[in-house]
Formats: structure tokens, C-alpha cells, sequence
């Protein structure tokens, strides 16, 4: 198939949502599954090529009705262009005095960009990893959980860690810290807990979501030191840099580092960080930025101020970006506990090797395919 060819001849927009058990953290409940996905259709002659992208997901609280407006929007800039020029899906979203900075217009322009990286790499016969010139082959991974849950305490808390290193070989794994009904004193015996579960050779990381101001994450940073916490995972609201740079030169003094940017919109946003020296490890999004583009602009301008990457969210996604140079650090894995559903979702299901580690894959374009029998009937639209 010749790539000048090769053009968008429709974009759809689908919304599925499905129960389980409830789970939270320092800000939302997440009581449902839900998923956007777009599916971009692109022809050349009689051949028909389909890539897929999405947003949403286990933990997302979004409304999902907002979406397709969005690509209603952005749908006629889009037909008869070609696939192949996946850039100028993500610079729509440079138009700020239209949609504004960043949120749900950028969200779905990340969908429709993975979408087209997938078509891309389908055509080439590559998958986006190597399309991005990708430099890690393997990838350590954490897991992802240590919610807050009905009727979960200490004992479930253990069991949970002791699972995710058992069974799915962590050699990491976050939990979650922040909930004003919890208060410092409870997540202090929940982190001492995980800590006492995993043993000392495990890596432990905490996220509060951005519960907390810059006093009471403060507060937090001698409990962090006693028990080895990696990071401190959005201890205040992701766009306060001025106690971000506080609250990093106070967490030095304690040997943890501080990870942010699972909600930056831009890479604006990523380089106002850098400029107030507010974070060590960016959690970038590659469904929240406006597709790989902007992901990989924020990974090498990391790399150029000695910053990590360790990507949030949906690790079909994430695994190419978080490989793509060499200061992708880890990635997130989502496990059945969060969602039972979750691991079925995609196929093949990603899993882990025995070291904790993941194995980029190589299948052309994203390389994961939306499982449709198991989604279709839990479609809302």
C-alpha cells in the first residue's frame, strides 16, 4: 500500500460501561468501567486498513457522553487526509483560544492519534514502538492498586501486595494514600503494612492523587523515609508548581522522589515543571497529551533536564512510549483486583516476564486489538 495514498474515510466513536466493585483514592470513587473507543477507518484503492484508539478506562470518572461531541468536532477536519500524518491530529489541539489548553478536546484527539498510529504502523509493518525509534526492548513494570475498598482493612491491604508480588512477579507495586476519612494516622499503619507484606527488596510507591496541599504532604515525608518510599506519587493538584518546587526540596531531605503529570494536558505543562524543578518522575499520559507526539516532545526534553518517565494509565498504550528512550524508568499495570474485567479487554492480554518485566511488543501498529465479543455488551453508545 503506498502511504501518499492512504486516506481517512470515517471516524466512530463508541462508549461502553460496566459494574464492579467500587474502589478509591485521596479524590474519586471509580464504581464503573467505562471506555471510549475510536475506531479510524483509512482506504487506499479497494483495501481498507482500521486503527484503533481510546480514553477512559477502569479508573475514569470522566462523563462519557462529552466525548463523541468531540469527535463530531473534529471529524470533518480529519476525512481525506491521510492516516500516515499522525502530527497534524495532535497539533489540533494547539487551537487553545477554540478548545481551550487542554481536557476532553485533547483527549480525543489522543484517541484518534493512537488510532492513526496504529493504521500507521499497520501499513509500514511496524509497531508504534519501532516507529518511534524506540530504545528499551524490556521494561520493568510496578503494579498498579492498594485502593481504598468496602470493608477492606490491613489483612486485605497484605493480601493484595502479597499478590501482586507472588503472582504477577512485581519487583514494584503503589498503593494509594490521601483519604481524608483514612487521615495520616491510618495510612501510616497502611504503608508500614505494605511495607512489613513486601519485604524490604520491593520497590513501594505511594500515590495521594492529588488530595493533599503542600503542609499535610509534608507531614507525610518521615513515615515515606522510615518505610522507603521510590516516590510520592500527585501529593497536591498537578498544576500548583509553586509547592511543587517547595514540596520537592523539602522531599530531597527525605530521599523520595516526587512524580507528577498523569493529568497534563500539554507539554506546556511538563516544561512548566522543569522550569520550577516540581517533580523528579513524570507520569505522562499518551491519553490525556494529545497522542505520542507530545508524549515523546515531553519524554526527550525530560531526558535533557535528567528527568524519568514512568507512563500512568492503560499499559497497552503506555508500553511504547515508556520504552521509547532510555529515561522510561517503568511502567503501570493494571491488575484483576482494580477490574476484573479490565485484563480481557485487550488482545493478547499483556503479561508480565518472572523478572517484573514486560516485553515491548513488536506486532505492527499498537499491537493490542479491543476484545469486541467482550466489550459489545456493555456498549451505551
Amino acid at each position: 500500500m503506498e502511504n501518499q495514498e492512504i486516506k481517512i474515510t470515517h471516524i466512530e466513536s463508541e462508549l461502553y460501561q460496566w459494574d464492579k466493585p467500587p474502589i478509591w483514592n485521596g479524590l474519586h470513587v471509580y464504581d464503573k468501567g467505562r471506555l471510549h473507543l475510536v475506531r479510524v477507518r483509512a482506504r487506499s484503492g479497494r483495501e481498507e486498513v482500521i486503527g484503533y484508539g481510546f480514553n477512559g478506562g477502569t479508573a475514569a470518572t470522566r462523563p462519557l457522553q462529552i466525548f463523541p461531541m468531540y469527535v463530531d468536532e473534529f471529524r470533518p477536519q480529519l476525512i481525506g487526509r491521510s492516516p500516515i500524518d499522525t502530527a497534524y491530529v495532535s497539533q489540533l489541539a494547539d487551537n487553545i483560544k477554540i478548545y481551550g489548553p487542554g481536557g476532553y478536546h485533547t483527549q480525543v484527539l489522543a484517541a484518534i492519534n493512537q488510532a492513526c498510529w496504529d493504521i500507521r504502523g499497520k501499513v509500514a509493518g511496524k509497531s508504534v514502538h519501532q516507529l518511534l525509534d524506540g530504545q528499551q526492548q524490556r521494561i520493568r513494570t510496578y503494579i498498579a492498586g492498594g485502593y481504598y475498598g468496602r470493608d477492606k482493612g490491613l489483612d486485605e491491604l497484605r493480601e493484595e501486595m502479597d499478590r501482586n508480588v507472588n503472582e504477577f512477579f512485581a519487583t514494584a507495586v503503589k498503593m494509594k494514600i490521601g483519604d481524608k476519612d483514612a487521615g495520616l494516622d491510618n495510612d501510616i499503619k497502611r504503608i508500614e503494612a505494605a511495607r512489613q507484606q513486601i519485604g524490604p527488596a520491593i520497590t513501594l510507591m505511594v500515590d495521594a492523587n492529588c488530595a493533599l496541599n503542600v503542609e499535610q504532604s509534608v507531614a507525610y515525608l518521615p513515615v515515606l523515609k522510615a518505610n522507603d518510599i521510590f516516590w510520592f506519587e500527585e501529593p497536591i493538584p498537578s498544576h500548583n508548581y509553586r509547592g511543587h518546587k517547595e514540596l520537592a526540596a523539602m522531599a530531597k531531605d527525605s530521599d523520595v522522589l516526587i512524580a507528577t503529570g498523569e493529568n497534563g494536558y500539554g507539554v506546556h505543562h511538563f516544561q512548566t515543571l522543569m522550569d520550577y524543578q516540581g517533580a523528579d518522575v513524570f507520569n505522562i499520559d499518551v491519553a490525556i497529551l494529545a497522542g505520542y507526539e507530545p508524549a515523546l516532545a515531553v519524554v526527550e526534553e525530560s531526558a535533557a533536564h535528567q528527568k524519568l518517565i514512568a507512563p500512568h494509565g492503560a499499559q497497552e498504550l503506555q508500553v511504547h512510549i515508556a520504552a521509547a528512550r532510555e529515561n522510561g524508568l517503568m511502567l503501570e499495570y493494571y491488575p484483576p483486583a482494580v477490574d476484573p474485567l479490565r485484563g480481557e479487554i485487550f488482545l493478547p492480554q499483556m503479561l508480565l516476564d518472572r523478572d517484573g518485566y514486560v516485553t515491548v511488543p513488536d506486532r505492527p501498529g499498537i499491537g493490542f486489538e479491543p476484545n469486541m465479543a467482550l466489550l459489545e455488551p456493555h456498549r451505551v453508545r
